[in-house]
């Protein structure tokens, strides 16, 4: 009977963690970057080969040769950058990253199992539930909003492909001639798999880390729900509540240090790529008001739209975590003082100081590069500096 019990137990801890992160790990295989132990025997360590060759080859080393011959247009070097080359330098720090940390990610991914398998109340169990909910439907619309603006560009190149000088997907210079057949439809149907593998590498990465932090929060929500019940425990089990109640809270702290540390790098990346990003697309959105091909203005504001909303959206989920961590992290000392720490012997509520010092004292945090802490207060600050260097691009155009 227990070892059913036990059997069933597991089927449900599977069934929950596919629910959380099932999407992420379908497109990250693909990808070859799913968190794993990386060993050289082992095939499934060179999958990420496939769409980087795609990206390097067909997106990245051709645009970049091609920007010092445009350096003399200021609109095809905005073009250049906003387009595809800051985009795809950001995917390629996320997939160098983030396959370089399989391992330690892998480790996260067991502590995340082993919290769904150790959660004792329902209502515990029922915050994890909701947490993973809120996980997946970020990923669902981040990763739909990506791939929207790809087709959104794909069709816009499709209309402007009789109008315009290039007919490939984006600028770029290429070691042979791109406008004779094959050589036309194999870069073209290059440049739309490398679009494809950058804009999920880009997605998935950001959804991801908002998965681990999202279900770092829901154990420290868990965390506060058995500091508020410390004064229920009869004087032979306060001990070991306590003691597991630091350990936990430990636990949970080395957990998010650990994402900290394995992507603060990668986040600063995000962050001042995002920043010209998002400067030089609504530059462009300025500049396609001016166009005569007034017929092809709607489609290329419908997709510049698109595609700053997806660039604002995924900054905004950074700041929007990273905001979430440092103030459930805080929220423990508030919640060690509410509780009822006066019904404990003095000896034993001293014990609830260690908790609450080092909240105080060390808050969790998702920094970038360790020089500034993701809140929606450095969200506000990105958009106004996006806005100065837009007025200042516009100067230079004048």
């Amino acid at each position: 009977m227990g070892t059913v019990t036990r059997a069933l137990a597991t089927v449900d801890i599977q069934r929950d963690l596919n629910y959380q992160f099932a999407w992420n790990r379908y497109l990250m295989k693909m990808m070859g970057i799913w968190p794993e132990e990386r060993k050289w025997n082992r095939p499934s360590s060179y999958v990420v080969l496939l769409p980087f060759l795609t990206i390097l080859c067909f997106a990245w080393v051709p645009q970049t040769i091609n920007l010092p011959l445009i350096a003399h247009d200021l609109n095809l070097v905005v073009e250049n950058l906003s387009m595809c080359n800051i985009t795809v330098t950001i995917a390629f720090s996320k997939a160098i990253i983030f396959w370089m940390k399989g391992e330690s990610l892998k480790n996260l991914l067991k502590c995340m199992a082993n919290d769904w398998a150790t959660v004792e109340t329902k209502t515990g169990r029922r915050r994890m539930m909701n947490i993973a909910g809120i996980s997946r439907k970020i990923t669902i619309t981040c990763i739909s909003l990506c791939y929207s603006a790809n087709v959104a560009y794909g069709l816009l190149r499709l209309v402007f492909i009789k109008s315009s000088e290039n007919r490939l997907f984006f600028h770029g210079y290429f070691p042979y001639d791109v406008t004779i057949s094959p050589n036309f439809e194999r870069t073209v149907f290059g440049q739309a798999i490398a679009m494809i593998c950058a804009t999920t590498i880009y997605s998935t990465v950001d959804t991801f880390i908002t998965m681990l932090i999202l279900h770092a929060c829901g154990q420290l929500s868990n965390l506060k729900e058995d500091l508020m019940k410390i004064h229920s425990y009869d004087k032979n089990n306060l001990h070991m509540k306590l003691k597991e109640i630091v350990q936990k809270h430990d636990y949970v702290n080395r957990f998010s240090e650990t994402v900290e540390n394995c992507f603060n790098v990668m986040l600063l990346i995000q962050m001042l790529g995002s920043i010209i990003q998002l400067c030089f697309q609504t530059f462009q959105g300025i500049m396609s008001l001016e166009e005569e091909l007034e017929q092809y203005m709607i489609f290329q504001l419908v997709f510049l739209s698109l595609y700053t909303v997806s660039v604002m959206v995924q900054l905004l989920l950074y700041c929007y975590i990273g905001e979430r961590l440092a103030s459930e992290s805080t929220d423990i000392a508030d919640t060690a003082y509410n509780c009822e720490w006066y019904s404990l012997p003095p000896k034993d509520a001293r014990l609830l100081l260690i908790i609450m010092c080092r909240s105080v004292s060390s808050p969790l945090k998702l920094t970038a590069g360790k020089f500034c802490w993701f809140t929606i207060l450095l969200y506000s600050q990105v958009l106004r500096t996006s806005a100065a260097y837009i007025s200042v691009l516009y100067a230079v155009r004048g």
